[in-house]
């Protein structure tokens, strides 16, 4: 199966999104943190989280490429289907599925180097970061409290924009800045709260996809 590291910061900036611990690890100033505490709040009276989302990479020479994903949310399990492919994590395993090469990879839930699973979004994750309220804008005729999260551990990216509605207190945009003049924004496109969710969506059902080749690495218990 084609692997690549586009999943590391897919799920950094997805934890930007809907973290409750990311926030609760952060230090800045009092105006960035009263309202990432509202953030965190909100966040965390959900049990579960259906989201659409586009993302945009704009690489240094300023060509853009856009796609679009969702993403399913229950506690430490998460389905994501983004990219050609989808991923599935019930909280002990994780399965990551290539829809073009119809190969399917298990392997054992492990923390990434460097950034965050969807299955610590719910947990208190530590993640370091300085916050900086960076004033109010208005796009598409909304207003928007504008934060950056300025990492204070060594990675590749300089600093993360948060763009939250003012009304709401929900994130509808995250651009992550990297040192290589690269820009990733992702956009809220839908955002459903507590939808019904049962725990066996969230595993890969083999049965039904006898035509898949199962690559198995989890380790023998």
């Amino acid at each position: 199966m084609k692997q690549t590291r586009l999943f590391d910061w897919l799920f950094l900036i997805l934890s930007c999104v809907f973290s409750v611990g990311l926030f609760g690890q952060s230090k800045g100033d009092a105006k960035s943190q009263a309202i990432l505490t509202k953030v965190t709040s909100l966040y965390k009276s959900y049990a579960t989280i259906k989201a659409s989302f586009s993302i945009t990479t704009t690489s240094s020479n300023g060509k853009s490429l856009v796609e679009n994903g969702t993403i399913w949310l229950k506690s430490k399990k998460f389905k994501l289907d983004y990219a050609s492919q989808e991923i599935f994590c019930n909280g002990v395993y994780t399965w990551t599925y290539s829809k073009e090469d119809m190969e399917l990879t298990k392997e054992d839930v492990k923390i990434r180097k460097n950034s965050i699973s969807p299955a610590e979004i719910f947990s208190l994750y530590k993640k370091d970061f300085k916050s900086k309220y960076d004033g109010p804008i208005v796009r598409n005729n909304k207003n928007y409290d504008v934060i950056l999260l300025t990492p204070s551990k060594k990675v590749n990216y300089t600093y993360v924009k948060l763009e939250i509605d003012k009304t709401s207190k929900k994130i509808q945009r995250v651009i992550q800045y990297f040192k290589n003049g690269t820009e990733i924004a992702i956009e809220i496109a839908n955002f459903i709260p507590n939808p019904p969710l049962e725990d066996a969506f969230f595993s890969w059902n083999q049965s039904v996809h006898k035509d898949v080749v199962l690559v198995d690495l989890t380790k023998k218990k």
